[in-house]
């Protein structure tokens, strides 16, 4: 295996945030949406209290490395913030989440990052008693540290991530409690406060990517979704750290019809980091080519990180065809460069980004439902969908899936995923044509 295709594969991988200088690639005119961290980060520094925010957007589409532009400009200037990132999939079990667990993987981290940044222990104080609580669940299998919170905590949220049965045995035990933990955790956070306070530091925030990627799926017990039981049930918990606090929140749930009581309960609407429009809006979709050009210089600028140029990578006409299957979804154009770069030899030709697509379209075909696939008519043909009680959850899962995109550049619309093989429907057979009459058999026809 050489090391350009290597170097290459790696420079595409789409776990990796592209906020070094060398790659990150401003997409803001090209989506049509004003500069969400401008937005983000004017209502921390405007306030004269603490924040919660939301924050929305396709899976793919960018938060994360919006999220990461954020902690860098609030960790800088004259009013710098201590800045506590925290990635809800390495620590939450997104298929099941609820607040108790939230709060733990908040303090988890709180603690560990003033320790090894500012050299800052946190103390357990208040949840000493209830880690002997806790304990005595546990019995001897898991040992938490009385000088240590962070190490404590650690050790709580990898149990409960680990085993669904502990997680649920320890909510009963927690839920009852909730009011009192997050008392504690605002102690703890003040606690915190006075000694960044002393090193230049005016406030603190927490950025909890990832839960835009929570299981959307009916809870047990609420009568509603898992996301709505968390966002708009328990936004009082949510809200309620004597911090700032910005959370990822899913697309499907801001776009549902709970999107204006989500917007009355934090204060504000929902920014949204929409896709990139690659193509414009149907009828008449076309190719948007200052889109395409952003698209290619993100390319150009993971090829150059990756020192090599195209032409040793993609053959002719390949990145435009990689550019309009990506929908404008920034994560998504790295996953299609990785697949065709595994499917075939440098540089890669369209057969290998042909078989991408196909794969690409099978997965969506069986996935895809006949209620669904009325409402994806509906969209590549006008752009739009009609929304009423009955297509809402439908909608909501095609936004979910990504089978449908949305974009706002001029006025909001939405797009089907490229990758879609869209049914045309069976052409009406053309009529038979009727045959000619010569002059002979119309004067053979009169005789008769």
């Amino acid at each position: 295996m050489s090391d350009l295709l290597e170097r290459v594969y790696q420079a595409f991988d789409p776990a990796k945030p592209a906020t070094d200088a060398d790659i990150y690639v401003n997409l803001d005119e090209v989506r049509g949406e004003a500069d969400v961290v401008e937005k983000l980060e004017k209502r921390i520094r405007l306030s004269a209290g603490t924040t919660c925010q939301l924050l929305a957007g396709h899976r793919g589409s960018g938060k994360t490395t919006e999220l990461k532009r954020l902690e860098r400009v609030l960790s800088a200037g004259d009013k710098r913030y201590f800045v506590v990132f925290v990635e809800s999939a390495a620590d939450l079990d997104l298929n099941d989440v609820d607040f108790p667990e939230i709060l733990i993987a908040i303090m988890q981290r709180l603690a560990m990052e003033l320790k090894e940044r500012k050299g800052i222990t946190l103390k357990p104080g208040y949840f000493s008693d209830r880690f002997e609580k806790l304990k005595k669940f546990f019995g001897t299998e898991v040992e938490f540290d009385k000088l240590d919170l962070g190490a404590s905590f650690l050790k709580l949220s990898a149990t409960m991530k680990s085993s669904p049965d502990a997680r649920e045995e320890l909510r009963k035990l927690l839920e009852p409690d909730t009011s009192n933990l997050l008392h504690a955790a605002n102690d703890i956070l003040g606690e915190a406060m006075l000694a960044l306070g002393k090193k230049g530091y005016t406030n603190i925030v927490i950025l909890v990517d990832d839960l835009d990627k929570i299981v959307l799926r009916p809870h047990k017990d609420a009568g509603c979704s898992t996301a709505e039981h968390l966002f708009a049930n328990r936004h009082a918990q949510l809200k309620g750290f004597s911090c700032h606090t910005v959370y990822t929140v899913p697309l499907a749930l801001v776009y549902s019809t709970l999107g204006a009581k989500i917007a009355s309960s934090y204060g504000t609407e929902t920014p949204v980091v929409p896709m990139t429009k690659i193509r414009t809006r149907p009828p008449g979709s076309k190719a948007h080519k200052p889109g395409t050009d952003r698209f290619r210089d993100i390319i150009a600028h993971r090829l150059k990180h990756a020192k090599t140029q195209e032409s040793e990578v993609f053959g002719k006409g390949v990145i435009d065809r990689l550019v309009v299957m990506s929908g404008g979804q920034p994560r998504e154009l790295m996953k299609l460069v990785r697949d065709a770069l595994i499917g075939g030899a440098l540089p890669v030709q369209s057969g290998a980004v042909a078989r991408v697509e196909t794969e690409g379209a099978r997965a969506y075909a069986r996935q895809l439902t006949e209620e669904q696939t009325k409402l994806l008519r509906q969209v590549a043909k006008s752009g739009r969908i009609v929304r009423n009680k009955a297509t809402d959850e439908t909608f909501r899962e095609l936004l979910d899936s990504r089978a449908v995109l949305q974009y706002v550049n001029d006025t909001e619309w939405y797009g089907v995923n490229p990758l879609i093989d869209m049914p045309k429907g069976r052409p009406k057979p053309k009529a038979k044509p009727r045959p000619t009459i010569t002059k002979k058999v119309k004067a053979k026809r009169k005789r008769k």
